[in-house]
């Protein structure tokens, strides 16, 4: 049976980052035009260029869906595709995607992607195909290994839902000086990512549906160097903690047991499988809160966290122990 998810996804944002990409920009821009999924909005973000990307874009920028955001100083790509992000403004539900100016979308990626995150999955990234290689990172992840552990696999495109940014810290996106990391971006914001999503809410698709671009300015190869750095430092970092304000299902529940949380907490899987993440606001009276206190803000099956209900007062639809179960309106 279909899910009604409060993470359903709602609308797709893609950001294009660009810097001196006058020569590739309107091949990117017609990749994107040129999707079988149409309903789509884009900010076009320039790094303080010093060659004709805007020229490049001109011809785009009478599509409404086309933002051009120029930066009056260079940020570095992951500071200007943060700024990008922001002037965006995606709300939890929405898709971002983020597509480099010197790259192409392949057919069909825009509409496998919004699939696959329809099904629950909140970050989602597919196979490429790299000008002059045949091989690829693309794979999935491996599940119980922490993510900074793991092989780097997540090729392009690459996508997440913006709850995810929600009381993200920006500090594990920079570096020791404060500012955006100038490489090694990608492993910074999609470690962070992931780990406030959890595994099980990625996935990988396993088509060539981007077109990866080598040359000489790649930040792989321009700062090859401090890429390495970057790589090893973000690995050595503390795993972030898992976000508890977002859920595909909000359930209110009455009448729980404590010794019987865990079979409880696995019974919900049964009616909502995942990828899709449970919350569960336990209903307990005021009277009874203190008895609860180390049961709560607790995970007590794979994706189910259970939480004190606000305010408790008699809710309108329940999810006891006795089997009988509905999800609260404002969730499923």
């Amino acid at each position: 049976m279909p899910i009604n998810s409060a993470l359903a996804p709602r609308h797709l944002h893609i950001i294009i980052p660009c810097r001196n990409c006058g020569q590739w920009l309107a091949q990117c821009l017609a990749s994107l035009v040129s999707q079988e999924r149409d309903d789509w909005s884009a900010t076009v973000a320039d790094d303080a260029s010093t060659d004709d990307t805007v020229n490049a874009a001109r011809d785009y920028l009478s599509d409404p869906r086309i933002t051009f955001l120029r930066q009056r100083t260079r940020l570095g790509l992951m500071g200007n595709t943060l700024s990008a992000i922001d002037a965006a403004a995606p709300g939890p539900r929405d898709v971002v995607a983020i597509l480099d100016g010197d790259d192409m979308l392949l057919p069909g990626a825009l509409a496998r992607v919004m699939q696959t995150h329809a099904l629950g999955y909140d970050v989602v990234w597919t196979d490429m195909d790299i000008q002059g290689t045949e091989g690829s990172t693309g794979a999935p992840l491996i599940p119980g290994i922490p993510v900074r552990q793991q092989l780097w696999c997540l090729s392009q495109l690459r996508t997440f839902k913006g709850y995810l940014l929600d009381g993200l810290d920006r500090s594990v996106l920079c570096d020791d000086s404060g500012l955006p990391v100038r490489a090694a971006g990608d492993l910074a914001l999609y470690f962070a990512l992931i780990e406030r999503a959890g595994v099980e809410k990625t996935a990988f698709i396993p088509e060539k549906l981007y077109w990866y671009r080598q040359h000489a300015a790649n930040n792989c190869t321009a700062l090859r160097e401090e890429q390495l750095a970057n790589n090893a430092r973000l690995r050595a970092l503390p795993p972030l903690p898992r976000q508890t304000q977002h859920f595909d299902v909000h359930i209110t529940a009455l009448g729980l047991e404590k010794l019987r949380l865990r079979a409880f907490g696995q019974s919900l899987r049964a009616d909502y499988p995942l990828p899709y993440s449970i919350c569960v606001h336990h209903d307990i009276g005021r009277e009874s809160g203190d008895s609860w206190a180390a049961y709560h803000d607790k995970w007590i099956a794979e994706g189910v966290y259970l939480t004190a209900r606000p305010n408790p007062q008699t809710p309108e639809p329940l999810h006891g122990q006795d089997g009988v179960s509905a999800p609260t309106g404002h969730g499923a």
